[in-house]
């Protein structure tokens, strides 16, 4: 129907009141599964050192005569490794009129961006913590910056790379004293028989499997699922609610000869974008651990001017106890089928 000659309506008027919603949505993830895996400890110092140990190869020579003189062997000194600590941080700073100001959605922009920022932080040493990242130890007067040595980096007994591309191990450098950063291959598909030399590569080197758990991107976790549609592995038997029709598209662990262990997406992997999101990691919670000099702390500045200022602030490194404990399927795609 057509509206009446001459009716006055919202579009012409003046004072309508506004609506605004005094709530404010944010969908994007906060969770961090990795440092939520590994948990925390507090380091007393910027450069954290542990020591690691291994024993000598297998002698299947080793028989003896009877009334033998011993001849005596040399032993092997552990070896010491570190990482250093890295400062990261969000600054943000509020005039006071916007602070003071009636806000829909929160009463104190301070509080509610430090909250905010908080979350940000998080996501940020998620990120690094798990990238191929090389450790520096910094240089006076600013000019480099220290750098710990991310989780990519560390790992390189039990890395399948692509084979294409000149991929290469980075790991702690005995010589030089850092973490030098792997070489990337060619990006190829995450399957089945990647995982397998994972685990058993790690499993030959000593590593617990059945205490692992597989961290990587969320198309990749979809991958994972996709497994058991392989012809090696056997059909899940699942009942499901007989007045439901369920379509089974998604598996969470893996049973493999040497451990059941849990797969988990970690969404701050694909926002990082594909340098972090390439790499999946089996992870020994048991063996790693973000080490915190300063843990995540919120600074308040002095005040110069007519404004809020503060920092959150964190100063953190990787402990990677040993990272022969780990593992990575390298060089994958990460974000869809051809990235």
């Amino acid at each position: 129907m057509a509206q009446v000659t001459n009716t006055f309506e919202t579009f012409g008027a003046r004072g309508i009141r506004e609506e605004l919603s005094n709530t404010i949505h944010n969908t994007d993830p906060e969770e961090t599964p990795f440092m939520s895996l590994a948990g925390r400890k507090s380091i007393d110092s910027v450069t954290p050192e542990w020591q690691i140990d291994s024993y000598r190869a297998i002698d299947l020579n080793n028989n003896q005569p009877e009334g033998n003189e011993y001849n005596f062997d040399s032993r092997a000194a552990t070896s010491r490794v570190k990482n250093f600590a890295q400062i990261s941080y969000i600054p943000f700073i509020i005039s006071g009129t916007l602070d003071e100001i009636k806000k829909a959605g929160r009463a104190s922009e301070v509080a509610y961006q430090a909250v905010k920022a908080g979350v940000e932080l998080r996501r940020d040493m998620e990120a690094i913590l798990l990238s191929n990242q090389a450790s520096n130890a910094g240089t006076a007067g600013g000019a480099t910056n220290r750098r710990l040595g991310g989780l990519r980096a560390w790992i390189a007994s039990n890395d399948a790379l692509s084979g294409a591309g000149g991929p290469s191990s980075g790991g702690y450098n005995t010589g030089t004293g850092v973490v030098d950063a792997a070489t990337n291959g060619t990006q190829r598909a995450f399957d089945k028989a990647i995982l397998d030399t994972v685990v058993l590569n790690t499993y030959n080197n000593g590593g617990n499997v059945g205490k692992s758990t597989l961290i990587c991107s969320p198309y990749v976790k979809q991958i994972f699922s996709q497994i058991m549609d392989d012809t090696n592995v056997a059909a899940p038997r699942v009942m499901f609610d007989k007045n439901k029709n369920t379509i089974m598209a998604s598996a969470e662990a893996y049973k493999s000869d040497f451990g059941t262990f849990m797969a988990v997406p970690n969404r701050q992997m694909a926002i990082a974008g594909a340098t972090v999101a390439r790499n999946a990691f089996l992870v020994d919670p048991e063996m790693v651990e973000v080490g915190m000099f300063r843990d995540i702390r919120i600074e308040k500045v002095a005040k110069t001017g007519d404004a809020e200022k503060r920092v959150l602030l964190a100063e953190y490194t990787l402990i990677v106890k040993n990272e022969k404990a780990h593992g990575c399927a390298a060089d994958l795609y990460g974000l869809t089928a051809s990235s």
